[in-house]
């Protein structure tokens, strides 16, 4: 395994792109390559790409992630692509790998680190999110706007919440697997999202349910930020045969930085290193509470 410094690019707009050239500096087995907006402007020698798509292209335009993989560029996304079939065989192509990652998806994966002696006693798991947005947004939506909270939009919340389908179905399937040992793997996760507004029609809150099977749901509740709310807040219940029981963990702003984002950067850096040290054509996602993992589902 390679234990010299790599060269990683951030490709992509946004804060949270300008924010990752600051810690790929911060790590001493990192250095920054650069800022693009353009694929065809990477340099050529990088280690990885951290890629950060805009909402407009997350999952529904992968051709810029294609061409990245398909000349041998390893990636790791902010953001779970569709066109699954199409990067593998990008991957295969240009002898690189991927891999996609998120705060649902690092948050699951960390909750469930506390539960490695105990799954085999858990009958359901309930992730409850309360996510609290300041004007700015978090990523994948840089403004609050973008989410229709605030707003008399009730179509553009809904709209926001379709558009991070595959965000959080990548933490239910984290939590699947960790828990349960991904028995839920064939099944497709169901999802409801209600629009909470005020008396005169004003966007007060997006609440999403998703369920995957019978034995795990993962509940958001969007809203926009208070000086008195705290910015990210999950309760996870677990239950057994003989008894239930539920933890809650608060995150707060780190530096000025929001805990989702926060938590979106971490999981995009400590897989830059594995992503790069794995052997090409495998396409990865946040599978076990300790380690990266080979998985066709990405």
């Amino acid at each position: 395994m390679s234990s010299s410094i790599l060269p990683v690019a951030v490709l992509g707009t946004g804060p949270l792109a300008d924010r990752l050239g600051r810690r790929i500096d911060a790590r001493p087995d990192l250095t920054f390559a650069g800022h693009f907006s353009s694929p065809q402007a990477l340099p050529v020698e990088i280690g990885c790409a951290c890629y950060t798509p805009g909402l407009d292209t997350n999952g529904s335009d992968p051709t810029v992630l294609l061409h990245l993989l398909e000349t041998g560029v390893h990636v790791v996304s902010a953001f779970p692509p569709a066109a699954l079939g199409d990067i593998r065989a990008a991957c295969h192509t240009g002898n690189s790998t991927f891999h996609a990652t998120g705060f649902p998806s690092v948050l699951a994966a960390r909750i469930t680190r506390s539960l490695s002696e105990m799954t085999s006693e858990i009958r359901r798991v309930e992730l409850e999110e309360e996510l609290s947005l300041p004007p700015t947004g978090v990523y994948p939506w840089n403004s609050l706007a973008r989410t229709g909270i605030g707003s008399h939009d009730t179509a553009q919340a809904k709209a926001a919440a379709a558009a991070a389908a595959g965000y959080y179905e990548a933490g239910l399937r984290v939590l699947d697997t960790a828990v349960f040992g991904a028995t839920g793997a064939d099944e497709q996760p169901t999802l409801s999202v209600r629009v909470r507004t005020t008396d005169d029609g004003t966007v007060d809150a997006i609440i999403i349910q998703r369920d995957l099977g019978k034995r795990l749901s993962y509940r958001s509740t969007w809203s926009a930020r208070t000086n008195s709310a705290v910015p990210l807040r999950y309760r996870f219940t677990t239950s057994t045969a003989a008894a239930r029981g539920t933890t809650t963990v608060d995150f707060h702003d780190t530096e000025g930085v929001h805990p989702a984002d926060q938590l979106t950067s971490v999981g995009l850096l400590d897989a830059v290193r594995p992503i790069h040290n794995s052997e090409p054509d495998i396409v990865h996602r946040d599978l076990s509470i300790t380690a990266l993992k080979p998985d066709p589902r990405l």
